[in-house]
């Protein structure tokens, strides 16, 4: 507990900083925060080598990423508005994964091909997860421009729309391919992805592979942007998060069994 605490009071003093504009603090505290929820993490997800992840604990990881890659992305990517929205997260996924109450003990995945299957999953999720957030950007700071009010001034900070949107598609084919190779090791790797307890899974990660790519080449066929990339934007990341955490919570907290 006392690193996942440590966390959040980190991703806590570069919110601060982020909605104050002191990017020093922003980016410092930011750093230490996802220092700390990386030591969290390696705590709840590993035991003798062998990897565990429930539904929380991918969760955390999950917003891990995001943070991470938000930071990462500093030169390319509004940060300061993303940050606003993955630290919190980030900090409470944190405290969710390492509280006692939480942790459970279950069947752990030792096979190496299998955890790149999973760490190429979780990183996949991840981006796709910075990007729903970047497409929120986009859909306020769209109705903000057709408006008759002045935007909010974390609005007014952002980059121009276009630039919104082209930094959206980058994420969103950078995320398709690490999916596109998620689901490639796990054809590969696992034994059978259609065994009872991963049919589901199987199939929704499969459909919002579909719907992302139907995205991608609208957008690159015939120009979708505006309100139909969002809208397509948000159906696969709902399908997604289906696969990734419904399929789980079902499995996990109705059916008490708990996989990889």
């Amino acid at each position: 507990m006392i690193p996942a605490s440590l966390s959040l009071f980190a991703y806590c003093i570069a919110l601060v900083g982020a909605m104050r504009g002191r990017q020093r603090i922003l980016m410092s505290a930011g750093a230490v925060a996802v220092l700390l929820h990386a030591v969290a993490l390696v705590g709840d997800l590993f035991a003798d080598g062998v990897l565990t992840i429930g539904v929380v604990d991918a969760l955390s990881l999950v917003f891990w990423q995001a943070a991470v890659l938000s930071l990462l992305a500093w030169r390319q990517l509004p940060i300061t508005a993303l940050t606003c929205m993955v630290f919190p997260l980030a900090g409470l996924a944190a405290i969710g994964a390492a509280w006692p109450e939480g942790m459970q003990a279950g069947e752990g995945i030792r096979d190496n091909a299998l955890k790149l299957h999973v760490g190429l999953s979780v990183f996949a999720a991840g981006l796709f997860t910075l990007a729903a957030m970047q497409s929120l950007l986009v859909a306020l700071q769209n109705r903000a421009l057709h408006g008759a009010h002045d935007p909010p001034a974390l609005l007014r900070g952002l980059p121009p729309l276009q630039s919104m949107e082209s930094a959206l598609f980058g994420a969103l084919w950078l995320a398709w391919g690490v999916l596109s190779a998620a689901l490639l090791t796990g054809i590969v790797f696992v034994d059978d992805l259609f065994d009872q307890h991963l049919v589901h899974k199987t199939l929704l990660s499969v459909t919002s592979w579909a719907v992302f790519l139907m995205l991608l080449w609208g957008h690159w066929r015939y120009g979708w942007r505006g309100r139909t990339a969002l809208r397509w934007t948000w159906a696969g990341y709902a399908v997604l998060l289906l696969a990734y955490f419904g399929s789980k919570f079902v499995l996990e907290e109705l059916l008490g069994q708990r996989w990889g």
